[in-house]
């Protein structure tokens, strides 16, 4: 979980909640801020409040924020590197670096995709290579390591592994594909300490999404993987497989890119490749199918947020043209939409931060009305397809050669 520290404004008189960004998608791992910083609804004058720039190498993992730290996993060169950086002055604090050999079959890119996952005093890396990593927090010091293609054989499938781990409890868990003994298995969960294999669950392909957590009402939680062939909700202690839903194109070069979105009892699935996008809900010690949409919101890598009932995403494949959309989470209505080159977004303040592949970035209101920008900056270089994060009213983001960290907020 995130850590949370309350900041008084002694000249406001106000108390303010700064939130942390330990993991993919956030502290809920969901696109949603915790921080109850104001965001300016205007550019300042002079451009983005930019605090500094950090130089960077291959890869499309996204950076974290966990207290006063800001990690950020790359590759230079022949190592996979995790950098550690003071998160408001940019400052190096350690690092951590390990040989990778890793060779993109599209010749696509060679480095890390996966963002780190911290939990506690550690830090779990996912590399491409198929190497998993517990670090410490603190040193960069390793706490124990894994060779998931020696020990499983983890295919590299179209673009090396990508997904993110999700802790929950004791164990860390992974779409990691596979065999063990002669037989196919899907995610796997490590002890969270040791490293050790808790268990191996599914048997099918992995996939490119990053698993979430479901709780709903009537069942323990469980850890639901948007894997190739649909999804599996697994239960993080023992592996076992609660329910699973097919959901996949009959197209063999497609993926499936864009992690569950949770809400109480329902989840909502979404990808490209004549898919479409669909809602499920867990009802009666069974899940339910509500809805499949085609043509409404499918999305090819980048999740969408949920918001207050609206769903708020980009629809589409990146390389055909994207829009911009808001569609409504009970029932699939487009609200609205406008062409937007591909992205991601992060909510915070019930504002929209939106990062395009291009570098631009584009503040504006949450609203299923219209899309209302408040102000629209170049913040980055081309080719920013790494997700954001955002922590005490500061937006970091990265682009293919460094990680850039802009103040947002009011003051």
């Amino acid at each position: 979980m995130a850590r949370l520290v309350v900041g008084l404004w002694l000249g406001l008189g106000l108390t303010t909640l700064f939130a942390d960004w330990p993991q993919f998608l956030g502290p809920d791992r969901n696109g949603v801020s915790r921080d109850s910083v104001a965001l300016a609804t205007a550019l300042p004058e002079g451009g983005l409040t930019r605090l500094w720039t950090y130089p960077v190498g291959d890869g499309f993992a996204g950076p974290v924020v966990v207290g006063k730290r800001c990690l950020i996993f790359h590759r230079v060169g022949d190592e996979a590197v995790l950098d550690a950086l003071d998160a408001v002055t940019g400052e190096p604090l350690w690092r951590f670096a390990y040989p990778t050999t890793y060779v993109d079959g599209f010749g696509f890119d060679p480095g890390p995709r996966s963002v780190p996952t911290v939990v506690g005093e550690r830090v779990y890396l996912y590399g491409a290579e198929g190497m998993v990593h517990a670090v410490h927090l603190q040193s960069g010091k390793v706490l124990w390591k894994r060779d998931l293609t020696k020990d499983l054989g983890s295919p590299s499938g179209f673009f090396g592994r990508c997904s993110s781990p999700l802790v929950m409890g004791e164990v860390v868990m992974l779409a990691s594909g596979g065999q063990v003994d002669g037989k196919s298995v899907t995610v796997i969960g490590l002890d969270v300490r040791s490293g050790e294999m808790r268990w191996t669950a599914g048997d099918g392909e992995a996939d490119y999404a990053s698993p979430v957590r479901f709780a709903p009402e009537g069942i323990s939680p469980v850890a639901l993987f948007f894997v190739r062939e649909g999804v599996l909700g697994i239960d993080p202690q023992t592996g076992v497989t609660r329910f699973s839903e097919s959901f996949r194109s009959p197209n063999h070069a497609s993926v499936n890119a864009a992690s569950p979105v949770v809400s109480g009892s329902q989840f909502f699935l979404s990808s490209c490749y004549e898919v479409g996008c669909g809602l499920w809900e867990w009802e009666q010690r069974q899940v339910k199918a509500r809805y499949h949409e085609n043509g409404v919101m499918d999305c090819h890598f980048a999740t969408p947020v949920l918001w207050k009932g609206y769903l708020y995403g980009f629809h589409g494949r990146q390389e055909r043209g994207t829009e911009w959309r808001c569609v409504r989470f009970a029932d699939a209505h487009q609200q609205w939409s406008t062409p937007l080159p591909a992205g991601s977004v992060i909510l915070a303040d019930a504002k929209l931060l939106v990062l395009t592949e291009r570098g631009e970035l584009l503040v504006g209101e949450a609203s299923p009305e219209s899309w209302q920008v408040h102000y629209r900056a170049q913040l980055t270089g081309n080719e920013a397809r790494a997700l954001s994060a955002f922590a005490d009213g500061r937006f970091y983001a990265r682009d293919k050669r460094r990680l850039h960290a802009v103040d947002l907020s009011k003051r």
